[in-house]
């Protein structure tokens, strides 16, 4: 791409038309001469028209370098225009064009000083050579001398310069509005990529979460179940309808979750991903748990009220992930699981006391600290708060709190 001060690269009629037109005029000139039209008359004497058309030629030539060398093609261009002037009494003015081609493509190429300069001296030189040769030959008055020589800088200086610095304006502006719109471009793309990532995030979250406590919990009703197969038949067949139900609820989970992948009309959120994720359903998390021998217990203060989507899902996966750490880290511990309500918010804390050696065939290789992230990427979404760490007693705390205004609007 060009930059905001040169021209884009020509095509080929564009960079040969101007040495066309010019020489143009001097088979025009040379024409008249053939066919005996009176020319102007030289303080010189008379001067041959094949050495006017031959000067003009000449300008053409350096015209087709006009754009690898503006400064020498201009400084050609204008010695020729002057030898023409200087001998034609300074009123014909058939190297007029190619001056005014020159003057543009010298400032087509830029402003410096430089550029600046050469315009400066090819209008002065211009002026003086035809008020000069003018006086000399026709003996003009001073105030037609001033006029042409003010016309001529004009029309062969000024006029082409403005063209120029237009021409470069429009070319930055086309530059500015095309780097524009590839910003806007890139940007949109990079929202994109971002919304999908966070989709992405939400749906490992939900993904976790089920295969966290759901798959913990089929696996330590089915062990449960098999040690009491021999000595209490019923309770084992008990538990392993719990084990039916927990594995039913994960299916429909994990159709609902990959449901999400297929539409194409809603964004996916967590809210979304399951309508029962809410703080009342932490009531059924806590009977399921129960129902699969984990010891656990739960405590409501003060008086529930319905939350914001968003806050709902943090607070129920928060309990869900705990149980299901807890069931998988310290399978024999008690756990106490509390809500409660105030005026400021609702703290949902998870609390195990010590346990055993976990057991690690539930899940030997998930990665460390998953679900925990996954806990504060929810916080976040609401503006909640997450507190995890271990207890004094030995075991372990997970504790939100989500203010009341934030909960509310979520």
């Amino acid at each position: 791409m060009s930059s905001p001060g040169r021209a884009a690269p020509p095509t080929r009629l564009r960079a040969t038309l101007p040495p066309i037109l010019v020489a143009a005029v001097a088979v025009g000139y040379l024409g008249l001469a053939l066919w005996g039209e009176a020319l102007p008359t030289s303080v010189f004497g008379d001067v041959s028209p094949l050495v006017h058309g031959g000067l003009v030629l000449v300008q053409a030539v350096a015209l087709l370098w006009r754009r690898r060398s503006p400064l020498s093609s201009f400084a050609v261009v204008v010695a020729a225009d002057l030898a023409i002037l200087a001998t034609t009494d300074g009123e014909l003015g058939i190297g007029a064009l190619g001056v005014m081609l020159a003057s543009y493509a010298v400032a087509r190429e830029g402003r410096n000083a430089t550029r600046v300069t050469a315009l400066a001296c090819g209008a002065t030189a211009t002026a003086v050579v035809g008020a000069a040769s003018m006086a000399a030959g026709s003996g003009a008055t001073l105030v037609v001398l001033v006029a042409t020589a003010v016309a001529r800088i004009g029309l062969l200086y000024v006029l082409p310069a403005a063209a120029a610095e237009y021409a470069r304006g429009r070319e930055r502006l086309s530059t500015a509005l095309h780097t524009q719109a590839r910003m806007v471009e890139a940007e949109r793309r990079a929202a994109a990529e971002r919304q999908v990532r966070a989709e992405r995030a939400a749906l490992a979250r939900e993904l976790h979460d089920i295969a966290g406590h759901h798959l913990s919990g089929i696996i330590v009703g089915a062990q449960a179940a098999s040690a009491l197969l021999t000595t209490d038949p019923e309770r084992a067949r008990g538990m392993l309808h719990t084990v039916q139900d927990d594995a039913r609820t994960t299916l429909v989970d994990l159709r609902r979750t990959v449901g999400l992948l297929r539409d194409d009309d809603e964004p996916s959120s967590p809210a979304r991903v399951n309508p029962t994720a809410t703080v009342t359903g932490i009531t059924a998390l806590v009977a399921a748990a129960r129902e699969r021998g984990q010891g656990v217990d739960l405590e409501t203060v003060g008086e529930p009220r319905t939350l914001g989507p968003l806050a709902e899902t943090a607070a129920y996966r928060m309990v869900q992930e705990s149980l299901a750490n807890a069931a998988r880290h310290a399978p024999s511990a008690p756990c106490h699981v509390s809500v409660n309500w105030t005026s400021e918010g609702v703290s949902v804390t998870v609390r195990n006391e010590p346990g055993d050696v976990p057991d690690t065939t539930l899940s030997p290789r998930e990665p460390e600290g998953y679900g925990l992230a996954g806990m504060t990427e929810r916080a976040d979404l609401v503006g909640a708060t997450v507190e995890t760490g271990p207890a004094a007693d030995g075991g372990w705390t997970n504790r939100m709190f989500i203010p009341t205004a934030l909960a509310d609007a979520s």
